[in-house]
């Protein structure tokens, strides 16, 4: 009975130790002929040759992940994944072929459950380390190849998660840092371009070079346009509306920001008309872009962001007011305008007729100085 343990042992370390090799492992025949042997020696009762099985296939198992270094992250995480998604299956279709006599169809009820429970013990073993290491990963490409391989996406969907709310942030902090310390001053102008309105009619997203005119904007969107690009290889589609909604977030606190600051800083003149040029350009130019950059990780996901543009009315609001006392004040002035000119045609017109009179009484005078010397000669 030892001997034979031992033989299945050894068997089990000479795979072990060449696990690395592509016909390694134990395949079906192998397998077949071990526990054949087994039956005929009557080392094990059925239920204990199949306990027996699973735990030297676990050991095996075991074994391989050992033996990779859990000291680089993403090399682990893809080794792991790719030893289970090979041989966990593997192991249960052997299982079925070897000790198949179970006529219920039910998996969990299969040879009283021990199969399921093997299984589901891998399962949470796979998904616990997931959980705990794919955090570590800070690399947008690394997640996507982990999600290549692995079929377990709620773990690797909460790292994505967030990695992309950790990048938003940064972007939203970057903002406000350069924000309060902006100089108001007016910046060469690098034309109009509203690139990014849609996602149906673009290839390519780049972002709008009118932007560099307002650096606190420029800033924001260089974030949003890093989160994009960590998120659309490995975006998990079941957690379109959930990321959506983190860049929703992200624009209402860029939005909250602007009107706070309008409410606490004194701009004068020219300050005021260029922070007010960058609360449009916030709303016509960077929030379009960052729906179309949304719209390219995800299918119609622009129309997720754009949908949700009243979060921008408090900043609309602003610009509002400025154009209502900017059209009164050029109500006011074209009054002035109008009056300084009515009374230059006045004091014209009353000019003209002055000059009139005078010319008037000059020719008066000048007739009365030609018709006195008749009248004189007459006389005389």
């Amino acid at each position: 009975m030892l001997k034979t343990v031992f033989i299945l042992q050894d068997i089990l370390e000479v795979n072990r130790k060449d696990h690395l090799a592509v016909d390694s492992h134990l395949n079906l025949p192998e397998c077949l002929r071990i526990v054949a042997h087994l039956r005929r020696i009557g080392v094990f009762s059925e239920s204990e040759m199949r306990l027996q099985f699973l735990r030297c296939r676990e050991a095996w198992l075991s074994g391989i992940l050992d033996d990779l270094d859990q000291r680089n992250v993403y090399e682990y995480l893809k080794g792991m994944v790719n030893c289970h998604r090979m041989h966990l299956f593997d192991v249960v279709n052997q299982y079925r072929a070897i000790f198949s006599n179970d006529k219920s169809g039910n998996d969990e009820s299969y040879d009283g459950g021990l199969l399921f429970s093997w299984s589901m013990h891998q399962i949470r073993n796979h998904l616990g380390t997931l959980e705990v290491m794919l955090p570590k990963i800070s690399e947008g490409g690394s997640l996507s190849n982990i999600l290549d391989q692995c079929m377990h996406v709620l773990a690797l969907s909460s790292a994505v998660i967030n990695l992309f709310s950790k990048n938003m942030s940064t972007a939203v902090e970057n903002f406000q840092v350069v924000l309060d310390s902006h100089r108001w001053v007016p910046l060469p102008s690098v034309g109009f371009t509203t690139s990014g309105a849609t996602e149906e009619n673009q290839n390519d997203v780049t972002p709008p070079s009118v932007l560099m005119e307002h650096p606190p904007l420029a800033v924001f969107v260089n974030g949003v346009s890093a989160a994009m690009n960590d998120l659309r290889p490995c975006a998990p589609l079941s957690r379109k509306h959930l990321l959506a909604q983190e860049l929703i977030n992200g624009l209402q606190t860029v939005s909250n920001s602007l009107i706070h600051y309008n409410a606490v800083r004194v701009l004068r003149g020219n300050e005021s008309s260029l922070f007010l040029s960058l609360c449009q350009a916030f709303i016509e130019v960077a929030y379009p872009y960052c729906a179309a950059c949304f719209g390219r990780c995800y299918p119609a996901g622009a129309a997720l962001i754009i949908e949700r543009k009243n979060l921008l009315d408090g900043v609309s609001q602003l610009l509002t007011v400025s154009s209502n006392r900017g059209f009164k004040k050029s109500s006011l002035n074209v009054e002035l305008i109008n009056a300084t000119e009515n009374g230059n045609a006045i004091m014209e017109e009353k000019s003209a007729i002055v000059d009139a009179e005078v010319l008037n009484n000059s020719n008066v005078a000048q007739n009365g100085t030609e018709t006195k010397p008749e009248s004189q000669s007459s006389s005389s």
